[in-house]
């Protein structure tokens, strides 16, 4: 995989998606359900400049959702070999023990174009009925759950894993992913474990491609590593390897996480003492602690334990404590950020959906609580940032001062010094560069016509 230059980069767009069979990378709108398929109407022409020019902070979007799907339709076209990589066939460990294994390479190799595998790879519900005909043996996880996201990650993971030329690469597109949206500050997760069989290997790479993105760019990705739910054996060198590279700038570790369901809260739980002792370490070490907590069934007790036991200072998602006052209330009195994914809580059924000025977080935001808007898996979720503010002003009914309140909350619990996020403040408040990001402005969301 040859690595671009910035200049090279915006030239060859084309190549990585500004127009496929089927499909475009609009300057502006289009695509999900969230805002059917007329996002802003010419009316509202202000409302989009302004959620394309004013500069975001993403504090929660995880690296492999970011994956572009044309990039790695293309590299399988360049190199066919690599669908021996594939297994055959897959048990995932989200399903039931009785139910057949995911045939993936036949599905992968069903796909005849872009657009056929952009659809295996994309979390949305219209998707999901292909994904269960192509499996041929009977449905693999549910439509609207945590389940049917992270099954979407089996049809590329095969295509990465030691593919260390590739993370590099795709480590450094996601770097023009947010420039393209004028993304000034991200904190970006992953799970080195899931990437490579030497996770410092994986590491490595990822940072390279960071550190050039962010150098020839100019703006700022920091590193969150993932613990994973159902594997605490990793957890305990997720934290050794964060405090390894805690100050280790450009892109440096910032803080820990765990990623891919909620088990582990369950003291009775075999998975929970590997999780637990993780974070324990972290705060020991000095390490943030933001954990996935309060988004699947039931899980609202999860926050509290998350607050309370893990130590977290950030909860990801947290839809399932609206109707819980009381945990409202000790998230706001421990001053603990909710980093909220509107989109994903649709796709992944964290938010049953009523109305949108009923989501989450308008109520977060009604009782005083710091929140954020965040994409979460962008590529998988054919969503991005831009989108999520376009569904807060369409939807939710917010103004620009809203979203400006909203970010600048971002910043506040953004795990960076206080000189920093005056600078950072600086940037929100200098609008005579807004108006540049128009030039450039991108977010590779797909309208299928």
């Amino acid at each position: 995989m040859e690595y671009l230059t910035k200049n090279e980069s915006m030239v060859n767009l084309a190549m990585f998606g500004a127009v496929a069979v089927g499909m475009l990378w609009h300057r502006s709108y289009s695509s999900s359900e969230d805002l059917g398929n007329e996002g802003f109407d010419a009316d509202h022409q202000e409302s989009e400049d302004f959620v394309q020019s004013i500069p975001k902070v993403e504090l929660h979007v995880h690296l492999d959702g970011a994956f572009d799907p044309e990039k790695l339709w293309k590299y399988m076209q360049d190199n066919p070999d690599i669908l021996a990589q594939f297994p055959t066939e897959k048990k995932l460990p989200w399903t039931d023990p009785a139910e057949a294994p995911l045939p993936l390479r036949e599905m992968v190799e069903a796909c005849r174009t872009e657009v056929d595998y952009r659809h295996l790879c994309t979390c949305r519900r219209r998707y999901q009925a292909l994904r269960n005909k192509s499996a041929k043996k009977g449905r693999h996880s549910p439509p609207g759950t945590l389940e049917d996201l992270l099954t979407c990650f089996e049809f590329f993971f095969p295509l990465v894993y030691d593919n260390l030329a590739l993370l590099e690469s795709l480590a450094y597109d996601f770097v023009v992913r947010q420039y393209e949206q004028n993304i000034i500050y991200t904190e970006m997760r992953y799970s080195p474990h899931l990437l490579a069989k030497d996770p410092q290997e994986a590491f490595a790479a990822v940072t390279r491609g960071l550190r050039r993105g962010c150098r020839e760019y100019d703006v700022t990705v920091n590193q969150i590593l993932c613990a994973i739910n159902f594997v605490p054996d990793w957890s305990n060198e997720v934290v050794d390897m964060a405090a390894a590279n805690k100050e280790k700038d450009p892109c440096a570790v910032v803080a820990v996480d765990i990623a891919a369901g909620e088990d582990h809260f369950s003291r009775e739980s075999p998975l929970w003492k590997g999780h637990y002792d993780m974070c324990q370490n972290a705060k020991n070490m000095g390490i943030n602690v933001t954990i996935h907590a309060g988004e699947t069934p039931d899980s609202h007790e999860n926050v509290r334990k998350a607050v309370e036991e893990y130590g977290a200072t950030r909860i990801g998602h947290a839809y399932k404590i609206i109707n819980h006052p009381e945990l409202i209330k000790l998230l706001k009195e421990k001053n603990v950020h909710v980093e909220v994914c509107p989109t994903s809580s649709v796709e992944t059924g964290g938010w049953k959906k009523t109305q949108w000025t009923e989501h989450p977080a308008c109520i977060f935001r009604k009782h005083g609580l710091s929140v954020s808007l965040n994409s979460d898996d962008p590529a998988v979720l054919n969503t991005s940032l831009t989108w999520q503010f376009r569904v807060a002003m369409k939807k939710m009914q917010w103004d620009k001062s809203d979203v400006t309140s909203v970010i600048e909350d971002s910043i506040d619990a953004a795990f960076v010094s206080q000189d920093y996020k005056k600078q950072l403040r600086k940037r929100l408040q200098d609008s005579s560069s807004w108006k540049k990001s128009l030039e450039f402005f991108t977010d590779r969301v797909h309208y299928d016509k």
